[in-house]
């Protein structure tokens, strides 16, 4: 039996970044396209329909007013959230730090599109936002140049501490030097993760690693890398359960009218969260791998 499903999916993801029209270099290994892929899909993810909670703190300045509500809408209803990126979000050659460390995502809350382009006008102030679980929480609204302050991250312990409960250090009591919001920039620049402190209800220090899970040496999301790597590893298990099940899989051919011809080859053309699609172009059958 001939079968790769780890450089069949490769392909097939390649093959999805290119139908998207998405921006990359030839330069750029395999691995690391799929991995800011991954990146792009989880902005993406934050398309309605989703139910939507605010900070205490939030405010939305008079002059981004429409802009927001019509966002707000497509988070909470659905729709194409696209224009509301950063201009290089289709470009995976280019690494969106704050959302890669920490997980927050911003947007652009212009009212109108530029002209000529699927993007909404640019300029200040941006909404910070943040997923988990299908939930969306609505940091705050902040001027450009927040994309390391600390105090984003306070101020998401201090209305949602359960969300980063489990980005909490507990070996951890002390840090030296402890990192500021300028260290963490420069930190990100190098990708090299960090523990930081914010502060709990009592004034105590909270230690935490990055909500995001922080960036790598090459300076891509570290989830999405985990994801990369965990996805080959079930691959490989699942093909090694298909090679160990030849004369299954040949009896099923068999119930199912299928002669074989030649030598099972099996090439996983197409996938969902649910099922791996294999065909034998050889033998000429599909099979479904259920997950």
């Amino acid at each position: 039996m001939k079968i790769e499903l780890q450089n069949d999916y490769k392909k097939v993801v390649l093959r999805k970044i290119q139908e998207k029209g998405l921006r990359f270099s030839e330069n750029q290994s395999e691995e690391n396209r799929i991995i800011q892929y991954y990146s792009y899909l989880r902005k993406k993810a934050f398309e309605g329909p989703h139910q939507v909670f605010k900070s205490k703190e939030f405010s939305c300045p008079e002059t981004v007013r429409k802009g927001f509500e019509k966002l707000e809408n497509i988070i909470e209803i659905g729709g194409d959230i696209l224009p509301y990126f950063n201009r290089t979000a289709s470009d995976l050659t280019k690494y969106d730090a704050m959302f890669s460390d920490w997980g927050i995502m911003h947007f652009h809350l212009g009212e109108e599109l530029i002209p000529g382009e699927n993007l909404v006008k640019r300029g200040d102030p941006v909404l910070f936002a943040y997923m988990n679980d299908g939930k969306v929480y609505f940091l705050n609204i902040f001027s450009h140049g927040h994309w390391s302050d600390k105090e984003v991250i306070q101020l998401m312990y201090n209305n949602w501490p359960e969300l980063l409960e489990k980005y909490i250090v507990q070996v951890v009591s002390a840090i030296s030097p402890e990192p500021d919001s300028s260290d963490i920039k420069k930190l990100r620049e190098a990708g090299i993760t960090y523990f930081f402190s914010i502060n709990d209800s009592e004034g105590g220090k909270v230690f935490l690693m990055p909500p995001g899970l922080g960036l790598n040496s090459a300076r891509s999301s570290t989830n999405d890398t985990m994801v990369l790597n965990n996805i080959m590893n079930r691959l490989r298990h699942i093909q090694d359960e298909i090679i160990n099940n030849e004369a299954e899989l040949e009896k099923w051919m068999s119930a199912n009218g299928i002669k074989k011809n030649q030598e099972i080859t099996l090439e996983l053309i197409d996938f969902n969260p649910s099922e791996l699609k294999l065909f034998d172009k050889y033998n000429e059958f599909t099979y479904t791998v259920h997950l």
